[in-house]
C-alpha cells in the first residue's frame, strides 16, 4: 500500500508542478495532501467494485481570463456501466478539493463555468429538457469521423438573448480511472460567448445610432464537437436577432484601450458599443448588422452590413465612418491577434496592426 500511494502522490505532484494550475501554482501542495486523506478514508461505494478516484485541474485557454472571478462550478461525469455523477461548487478551493471516486473504466466530463441562473444562462440536459431520455449518448461529426461521448445532449441557451451578459467557460474531456490511483483530468476553459464591439466615427452632433445583429444561435451544444473536433457547436433549430442598443460615445475595444475620442469634437463624435451574445446559428454562413440611424433632421435610416459568422469564444470589433455608411455593405474579416477578428468594408483594411 505504501508504494502505491508513493507512485500516486508522485504522479500529483508532477501534474501540479509540470502544469499552470487555473487556481494558482501556491495551492499544488495543498492539493497533494488532501488527496491522499480523502482517498485513505473513503469506503469502496460501488459494491466492493474496483474503483479509482477522480480529480480536476482547470486550466484558462485565453490566459487573459485568468484574474476572473468565478462563483459556479459544474461537473457532470458519464461512463462506464452507466455510472452518472453530477457536482456543484460555489467557489474554485472545493471544486480544486474534489476527489470523486468511480468504478474503474473511462468517462466523459463536462464542467461548466457560471453557466446558470444568477448570471442569465439557462443549462440544460437531455433529462431535463425532456426531448430525449437521460443517458443518451451525444453523438456529432468531426471531420469525417463520427465521435460519441458518453455524456448527455448538454445545451446552453441565454435567459434574455439580448441581455449582454458576462462570459461563461466550458470544456469537455475524457478520463481514464485505474484501479486504486489518482486520474487527473485536465480541463481548458473556453469562453462561451461571441463578444462584438461596434464603433462609428464621424457622428455628427445631435445624430443616435441603435445597432441589431440577425443570425444568432438560439442556443450551443456544448457536448457536440464541430468540423475541427471542438466542442460547442451553435444550434441550427431557428435563429434570433439581438438587439445591442444605443451607441454611445465611450466605446472601448477589447483589449480596454479607448476606440476613439469619447467627448463631443467640432467634426462629430465616435460612438460604440460592446455586447456580448451567442454565436452565429449553425448553418448559416454569415450574420447581418443592422444600424439604425436618426439624423439631426429626425430623419430615420437603416444600413445592414452583410458580415462574417461570429463563433464561439471569439471577439469582433467593426469600425465604420458615419460618412461612409451605405444602405448595404459587405464585411470582410481580418486578424488583430489570436483570440480576436477585425470587420471592414471589403478591400479596405483600417490599421490592420492596431
Amino acid at each position: 500500500m505504501k508504494t502505491t500511494m508513493i507512485k500516486k502522490i508522485a504522479y500529483i505532484l508532477k501534474s501540479v508542478i509540470l502544469t499552470p494550475l487555473l487556481w494558482g501554482g501556491a495551492g499544488g501542495g495543498l492539493l497533494v495532501s488532501c488527496y491522499h486523506d480523502q482517498h485513505e478514508l473513503q469506503p469502496n461505494q460501488y459494491d466492493g467494485k474496483p474503483v479509482g478516484y477522480l480529480t480536476p485541474l482547470l486550466l484558462w485557454e485565453d490566459q487573459s481570463d485568468a484574474n476572473s472571478t468565478i462563483d459556479d462550478i459544474r461537473f457532470t461525469v458519464s461512463g462506464t456501466g452507466g455510472t452518472t455523477v453530477a457536482n456543484r461548487f460555489n467557489n474554485t478551493e472545493a471544486a480544486a478539493d474534489w476527489l470523486q471516486q468511480l468504478p474503474v473504466g473511462d468517462y466523459d466530463v463536462l464542467v461548466t463555468v457560471d453557466m446558470d441562473e444568477a448570471h442569465g444562462y439557462v443549462l440544460e440536459n437531455a433529462a431535463t429538457r425532456g426531448t430525449t431520455r437521460a443517458g443518451t449518448l451525444s453523438t456529432t461529426r468531426a471531420g469525417d469521423a463520427t465521435v460519441t461521448t458518453a455524456l448527455p445532449d448538454t445545451r446552453v441557451s441565454l435567459t434574455d438573448p439580448s441581455s449582454s451578459p458576462r462570459q461563461s467557460w466550458y470544456a469537455v474531456t475524457h478520463a481514464t480511472v485505474r484501479e486504486d490511483e489518482i486520474t487527473v483530468a485536465e480541463f481548458r476553459l473556453q469562453r462561451l460567448l461571441s463578444e462584438l464591439t461596434v464603433i462609428v466615427s464621424n457622428v455628427p452632433t445631435g445624430a443616435a445610432i441603435t445597432a441589431s445583429v440577425e443570425c444568432v444561435a438560439r442556443d450551443v451544444l456544448l457536448t457536440h464537437r464541430d468540423g475541427l473536433g471542438r466542442y460547442g457547436v451553435p444550434s441550427s433549430d431557428g435563429y434570433l436577432t439581438v438587439t445591442l442598443g444605443a451607441l454611445t460615445a465611450a466605446a472601448t475595444v477589447p483589449d480596454g484601450s479607448p476606440s476613439g475620442p469619447a467627448a463631443t469634437v467640432p467634426d462629430g463624435f465616435a460612438v460604440g458599443a460592446t455586447h456580448t451574445l451567442m454565436p452565429t446559428a449553425g448553418g448559416q454562413p454569415r450574420c447581418y448588422l443592422t444600424l439604425t440611424v436618426t439624423t439631426p433632421e429626425g430623419t430615420p435610416l437603416t444600413y445592414m452590413a452583410d458580415a462574417p459568422r461570429m463563433e464561439c469564444g471569439r471577439a469582433y470589433v467593426v469600425e465604420l465612418d458615419y460618412t461612409k455608411l451605405r444602405p448595404y455593405m459587405l464585411l470582410s474579416a481580418f486578424t488583430i491577434n489570436e483570440w480576436t477578428d477585425g470587420w471592414t468594408i471589403s478591400g479596405e483594411i483600417i490599421n490592420p496592426d492596431k
